[in-house]
C-alpha cells in the first residue's frame, strides 16, 4: 500500500469500518462541529504506514495540526470497544516535538504486540489545559448520576491513578452538581452537558477524556467511548430508571420537592411483598378501588393520568401530585366533598343505612379456594379472579366507608372492632385459650393486608406470641356503635377476612409451580395474569423469583426517607456516609476478598503467589498485569475513573481505595476487606 492518502488519514476519512473507535468517534463528533465543544484535529496511521515510504507525505499532512507539539496515541480496532476497553494498556506519548514523532511512533507500535496488524497512531495536537479530566456520562457508582474527575494540567496524571482526582458527580434527571466548588461550576457545567450531547449521538454512555482552557472558556473532547463496565446492582438501576420515569411523568416534578410522600397505607403493610404492591397500587388507581369508591359516593373523580399509591424500590408511597389533585391541601379534605359532608350532616341515616346494606352484600369469593388445582394456568385464574373481585367489588366498598369517617370527623367515637380485637388479644396472653379467639378471628393476622403473612388460624403460635403487645388492654365489653367509623372499621374486617381465601389460592398455585415457600410473593399480580393466559414460560418462574429476591434484598439497604424527591432518586444514598472503622472507597466490583499484604515495589523480587493482596501507592496501569495473580489491590489514591479502576471493573477484581495503606500495611499482614470496604487487619 503505497498511496499516502491510504496509509494517512484525517477525521473526514477516519469515521469508516477498519478503524479503531477511539478516532472513529472523535471524527464522528469533529464532523458535528457543536458549538459546546472543539475536537482538536487528528490524523490517523494505519497499519501500513512506514517511515521509510511515508514521512513526506506524514510531514505535509501535519501542517493541518500546526507546528506542534504533538499527542501521539494508539487505536486499535479491539481497543475502546463495547465489552472491553484495554484502558492504558497501550502506550502514549504526551508533548512530542515534530522530530520526535517516529520515534514516539514506533513505542506506540511496539506496545500493540501481535495486534500491530489491525492497530494504528493516532496523532493530534498537544492541548495544554488548565484542567483536564475523565467524565462519565453514566457514573459507575449509580445509574442516576454522571461522574467527573479532575485535576489541573492534562488528564494523564487522572487516568493514571498518580493524583488523587477532585470528585464531582452531575445528577442526570435534574442536573444538580453535587460536590463541585463554586469556583469550578461554570466549567463543570459545561463539561456535563456536552457529555450528554454527546452520549445522545453515540446511542451509549460515554467515557470521556476532556481538557479545558480557562482564559478562553473552552472545552476539548479528546477521547469518547462506551463504557464497558458498572459498580452498581442491575436491579437498583432498573428499579431507579422506572422510579425517575414516573417522577418525570408529572407536571410539577421540580428540583428539591418532593414528588413520593409518605402515605397512611405503609401503616398496614410496611414492607409489602411484590404481590401484595402489585395489589395494592391497583386498588389505589382511579380505575381501581379508589375510582369505584368515588363513583360510590356520587363525587366526580379527576382525569389523572398518574398512579396515586407508587412502589418505590419496595416501599409504598404516595403520588404527591395526585394526592394534592384528590384531597387538596389537608389530608381530610377531599376533592370536591362539601356536597358530600352536607350530605352526612343533613341525611346521616340514609349514608349510615346504604354502608350496612353495601357490607352486608358482599360479594361471595368467585370460587372454591380449597380447591386442589393441579394445572398452573387453573390456579393462576383462580387467584386472578379473586383479585380482581376484591378490587372491583369489595374493597371499594371498604374504602367508601374510609372517605365517609374521615370527613365525619368523628375521632371520638368508639373503635368497636380494632377494640373488640385488642380486648380478645390481651385474653389469648394471659389465658392462653385459643379456640374461641380463633374462630372469631382466626382469618386475620398481624399484618392484615399483607398475603404473604400466615393468618392466626394458620400458626395459632404466632398469634399467641403477637397477642403479647396488647397484655395491658382492658377486657371490658365493647359496644357496636352506629357511626360511620363503626361501619368503616366493619366494612375492613370483613375484606380482611376475604383476603384469607386469595391468600389459599395463591398457596395453591404456589405448589402447583412447585415454588420454595414464600417464593410466589415474588411474583405480580400482572405475572399470576400471564399464567393463567399461558403467556407466562413456566420454565422461568423459579428463576424470575430467585432474581427479584435478589433484587429486593439489595433494594432494603437503600436509605429511603418519608419524602423522595429527584435529587433523592439520583444519589439514593449519601456518598458522604462511611462505615465505622478502618474503611476505604471500592472503586471496581462490590465484593469481599482476603489475603496477605504484598507490597508493589517488590513483586519483581519474587512472583505473587496468587492470594494475596497489591498494596500500591498509586493505581496506575502497570498493576493490570498484576491482578490475575492476585485476589484484590489497596491503592493509597486513585480514582473510580482511572484506567487500572476501569479495567479492573471488566476483569470483575475488587480494588480498595484507602488513604496512607502503601505506608501503613505491611508484607505480610493479613487482609480482610469487606464488600463495603472495611479493612480488618491482623499482623
Amino acid at each position: 500500500m503505497n498511496n499516502p492518502d491510504q496509509v494517512i488519514l484525517d477525521f473526514a476519512e477516519a469515521d469508516r469500518d477498519g478503524i479503531g473507535n477511539k478516532a472513529r468517534h472523535l471524527a464522528r463528533l469533529h464532523q458535528l462541529r457543536p458549538q459546546l465543544f472543539h475536537v482538536p484535529e487528528g490524523l490517523v496511521l494505519l497499519p501500513a504506514y512506514d517511515h521509510a515510504q511515508h514521512s513526506a507525505a506524514l510531514k505535509a499532512r501535519l501542517q493541518t495540526l500546526g507546528p506542534g507539539p504533538y499527542a501521539v496515541r494508539s487505536c486499535g480496532l479491539n481497543e475502546d470497544g463495547i465489552n472491553e476497553s484495554m484502558a492504558g494498556k497501550f502506550y502514549t506519548e504526551l508533548h512530542v516535538a515534530g522530530d520526535a514523532l517516529p520515534v514516539a511512533i514506533d513505542q506506540v507500535r511496539a506496545s500493540f504486540g501481535e495486534a500491530l496488524a489491525t492497530s494504528a497512531v493516532l496523532i493530534q495536537p498537544m492541548i495544554e489545559p488548565d484542567f483536564a479530566g475523565v467524565l462519565f456520562t453514566r457514573s459507575p457508582e449509580n445509574h442516576g448520576l454522571a461522574s467527573c474527575e479532575f485535576g489541573s494540567g492534562t488528564a494523564d496524571a487522572v487516568v493514571s491513578g498518580k493524583v488523587e482526582p477532585v470528585r464531582v458527580d452531575y445528577g442526570r434527571w435534574t442536573g444538580t452538581l453535587y460536590g463541585a466548588a463554586s469556583r469550578h461550576e461554570p466549567m463543570l457545567s459545561l463539561v456535563f452537558l456536552a457529555g450528554m450531547v454527546i452520549e445522545e449521538k453515540m446511542g451509549a454512555a460515554q467515557d470521556i477524556e476532556w481538557a479545558y482552557d480557562a482564559k478562553r472558556a473552552r472545552l476539548y473532547i479528546l477521547q469518547s467511548r462506551d463504557i464497558t463496565s458498572h459498580l452498581y446492582e442491575p436491579g437498583i438501576a432498573s428499579e431507579q430508571e422506572r422510579v425517575a420515569e414516573l417522577a418525570l411523568a408529572g407536571k410539577y416534578a421540580q428540583k428539591g420537592l418532593p414528588v413520593f410522600q409518605n402515605s397512611a397505607v405503609r401503616e398496614v403493610v410496611a414492607a409489602p411483598t411484590r404481590l401484595t404492591r402489585s395489589m395494592i397500587e391497583r386498588l389505589y388507581a382511579p380505575s381501581g378501588a379508589l375510582g369505584r369508591a368515588l363513583q360510590l359516593l356520587q363525587l366526580p373523580c379527576p382525569a389523572l393520568t398518574q398512579p396515586y399509591i407508587v412502589s418505590v424500590f419496595g416501599r409504598l408511597y404516595a403520588n404527591a401530585e395526585v394526592e394534592r389533585t384528590l384531597f387538596g391541601p389537608g389530608v381530610k379534605s377531599l376533592w370536591a366533598t362539601h356536597k358530600l359532608k352536607k350530605r352526612i350532616q343533613q341525611r346521616p341515616e340514609e349514608l349510615l343505612g346504604w354502608l350496612d346494606e353495601a357490607i352486608a352484600s358482599f360479594p361471595a369469593y368467585p370460587v372454591d379456594a380449597h380447591t386442589h388445582y393441579t394445572h398452573a394456568d387453573d390456579a393462576a385464574r383462580a387467584v386472578a379472579a379473586g383479585a380482581r373481585t376484591f378490587i372491583e367489588q369489595v374493597y371499594p366498598i371498604a374504602y367508601a366507608a374510609t372517605l365517609l369517617a374521615q370527613l365525619a370527623g368523628e375521632e371520638d367515637a368508639a373503635a368497636s372492632l380494632t377494640s373488640q380485637l385488642m380486648r380478645d388479644l390481651s385474653r389469648l396472653h394471659h389465658t392462653g385459650e385459643q379456640g374461641e379467639f380463633l374462630e372469631k378471628w382466626g382469618r386475620r393476622s398481624a399484618n392484615d393486608y399483607e398475603l404473604a403473612e400466615p393468618r392466626f388460624c394458620e400458626a395459632p403460635a404466632a398469634a399467641v406470641t403477637y397477642a403479647g403487645r396488647f397484655a395491658n388492654f382492658p377486657w371490658g365489653a365493647v359496644e357496636a356503635g352506629r357511626s360511620f367509623t363503626h361501619f368503616k372499621e366493619l366494612a375492613k374486617d370483613r375484606a380482611i377476612r376475604w383476603l384469607y381465601d386469595l391468600r389459599v389460592n395463591v398457596l395453591t398455585l404456589e405448589r402447583v409451580l412447585g415454588l420454595d415457600p414464600g417464593q410466589v410473593f415474588f411474583l405480580g399480580l400482572e405475572d399470576i395474569e400471564a399464567i393463567a393466559a399461558g403467556e407466562f414460560d413456566l420454565h422461568d418462574v423459579r428463576a424470575v423469583c430467585e432474581m427479584r429476591l435478589n433484587q429486593e434484598s439489595h433494594w432494603a439497604a437503600l436509605q429511603l426517607g418519608d419524602e423522595i424527591t429527584l435529587e433523592s432518586i439520583e444519589r439514593l444514598t449519601d456518598p458522604g456516609a462511611a462505615a465505622p472503622g478502618l474503611h476505604g472507597r471500592m472503586v471496581s466490583v462490590r465484593k469481599g476478598f482476603s489475603g496477605v499484604a504484598r507490597q508493589v515495589a517488590g513483586i519483581a523480587d519474587k512472583p505473587l503467589s496468587g492470594n494475596e493482596v497489591l498494596i500500591t501507592p498509586h493505581l496506575t496501569p502497570e498493576l493490570v498485569g498484576h491482578y490475575s495473580a492476585s485476589v484484590g489491590c489497596i491503592s493509597d489514591m486513585g480514582g473510580a475513573l482511572s484506567h487500572a479502576a476501569i479495567v479492573a471493573r471488566e476483569l470483575d477484581y475488587p480494588v480498595l481505595v484507602l488513604a496512607g495503606a502503601s505506608t501503613t500495611l505491611r508484607d505480610g499482614d493479613l487482609i480482610e476487606v469487606s464488600a463495603e470496604g472495611v479493612v480488618t487487619l491482623r499482623r
